[in-house]
């Protein structure tokens, strides 16, 4: 059965949505109007997966906390503030 939301197309989105299609898809985004219509998301800075962050410096600790700094987007001071409660927990 063909859904409703197969005929949606890029120009009949909204711009918000339209952000979505343009790093998702347009079929990313039929299946989030299929099973997600009306919900809201808040998308967190990489600051906010803290678990992640250990582990990605952890990784690649051959490298310099700049260069970590400058693939995350984030301060070197962050990375190092990070780093440093890690090795006191």
């Amino acid at each position: 059965m063909n859904h409703y939301t197969n005929d949606v197309e890029y120009e009949d989105l909204t711009p918000d949505i339209r952000l979505i299609a343009d790093v998702c898809g347009m079929d990313t985004v039929r299946k989030m109007l299929q099973h997600l219509s009306g919900m809201q998301f808040y998308i967190p800075k990489i600051t906010s997966f803290q678990t992640f962050i250990r582990r990605y410096i952890k990784q690649n600790s051959s490298r310099s906390f700049k260069e970590i700094a400058l693939e995350l987007c984030v301060s070197e001071q962050y990375i190092k503030s990070v780093r440093n409660k890690s090795k006191t927990a």
